[in-house]
């Protein structure tokens, strides 16, 4: 293997943030953290039959899209990869990675121009109100370096909410975290806006041992912004609570406020452990454009097959006559039907079912639904879609964080019965590759 290549030109962005360039001899070089248009130098750092992976050495011509990395631990941290990225660009960049994946499809030829304009962020950094550390051997808190798993130790972390850097400068600088750390794989901080406490999550390789429980009772009453520290052991499935401010014993929660497009506020609440948008603010534009894309009225009927907590069912529930919610996770519907009571809303019913058994039963039941809502994890939902035309859903609205995946879906869909009406990019997560992508599909009528 020849240490440098000769300069490149970089084409174009791909899944993952890559740029994608072409050798004389058309072998593809997919290249970390530059930009299109670039003139670049790399090296090889290894090679497959159909394409090679290179890290840059010099950059000869940059972008006028190129930016200085606000960030001291970029690019050693993995967690973000789009740094270099002027912060009004990069919604940009990555719906041309979303435009590019949706026309190397095989849907419906015109699929890209029902592409809409993306949606920025409104807040590049300081967003997250959940971030998950890794425990170095020295105990250290950080997040993995970009494709290792070896941690890159950092003291704060530009796209946490300020509080949460609080709390973690707190746990890096305790001297009783340490006596825990060799326990410890993974530390989770969790914010509750309303009261801008932090829930800290351990995760251990074994039960506390008695005076292991004393070190973390230390740790919980030391800061008076730590709401609770929730302690989980591989192989149990009963958290240990060390609370502040909470009665003994009682599950803490993470309490958030979710403005409406009307004006209009819903309490939502969490437990902690439990899936919930980690960009609040866009989660709130996410949904306004969910309310604004829903083709229903007071007499719809909807079914949400992923609900969670019912961050999309409970605003769409105030404006239909009935929501059926369901979601795998037991604590996502405990939270669903208490966020339910929380804001008086009565016409939701929310069961822990799997998507597809849920579904099957729904249609063997002869259920029918005006839109059916599907918001699945990262690995899609290709196995739900066929029991789809037998709810008779007019619509369905798809919400996406991988884009491989939805295109599978969507040409499921397709086959289904249904047809792309409209799309958009949702800059979830700035400065990273990551985004969201909501879906609108309509039901064809039926020829017969």
């Amino acid at each position: 293997m020849t240490h440098q290549l000769s300069p490149i030109t970089i084409e174009k962005l791909v899944i993952g943030g890559h740029g994608l360039s072409r050798l004389a001899d058309g072998k593809i070089v997919l290249v970390p953290f530059v930009l299109p248009g670039e003139e670049v130098v790399v090296r090889p750092v290894s090679r497959k039959k159909s394409f090679m992976q290179a890290s840059v050495v010099d950059i000869l011509k940059p972008s006028p899209d190129r930016t200085k990395p606000p960030c001291t631990y970029y690019p050693r941290c993995g967690g973000c990869d789009f740094q270099h990225v002027r912060a009004d660009r990069q919604a940009d960049l990555k719906n041309r990675i979303l435009l590019e994946q949706l026309e190397r499809s095989t849907l419906q030829a015109d699929c890209g121009k029902l592409l809409s304009p993306p949606l920025s962020s409104p807040q590049p950094f300081h967003y997250r109100q959940r971030i998950r550390l890794h425990v170095g051997k020295n105990g250290e808190l950080g997040f993995h370096r970009g494709q290792s798993h070896e941690v890159e130790p950092i003291t704060s972390c530009l796209l946490a909410r300020p509080p949460l850097n609080e709390i973690l400068a707190y746990l890096a600088g305790h001297p009783s975290f340490y006596k825990i750390a060799p326990l410890t794989t993974s530390v989770e901080l969790l914010l509750s806006p309303v009261d801008e406490a932090v829930v800290v999550l351990l995760n251990l390789t074994r039960k506390l041992r008695p005076a292991e429980r004393g070190v973390v009772e230390e740790l919980a009453s030391g800061d008076s912004r730590i709401k609770s520290v929730v302690v989980l052991a591989t192989g149990s499935g009963v958290p240990e609570l060390f609370s502040r401010g909470e009665p003994k014993g009682e599950q803490p929660l993470l309490h958030f406020s979710h403005l409406l497009p009307d004006g209009d506020r819903l309490g939502m609440t969490i437990e902690p452990g439990g899936f919930c948008q980690v960009n609040s603010a866009q989660n709130e534009n996410l949904t306004s454009l969910l309310l604004d894309w829903a083709r229903v009225d007071g007499g719809s009927r909807v079914l949400d097959l992923f609900c969670g907590m019912g961050n999309f069912s409970l605003p769409l529930a105030r404006g239909v006559k009935s929501v059926t919610g369901m979601d795998l996770q037991r604590s996502a519907i405990r939270s669903a039907i208490r966020n339910a009571k929380l804001n008086d809303i009565v016409n939701c019913a929310f069961a822990q079912n799997a998507s597809l058994n849920g579904a099957k039963q729904l249609a063997a039941n002869g259920e029918k639904f005006d839109l059916v809502l599907l918001d699945p994890p990262r690995q899609g939902c290709a196995e739900v879609i066929p029991v789809l035309p037998g709810l008779e859903a007019a619509q369905v609205i798809y919400i996406s964080c991988d884009p491989a995946t939805l295109c599978r879906d969507l040409l499921l869909l397709e086959g289904a019965g249904y047809e792309v009406e409209r799309m958009k990019m949702v800059d979830m997560f700035p400065q990273t590759h990551h985004l969201e992508t909501i879906v609108s599909l309509i039901r064809l009528a039926d020829p017969s």
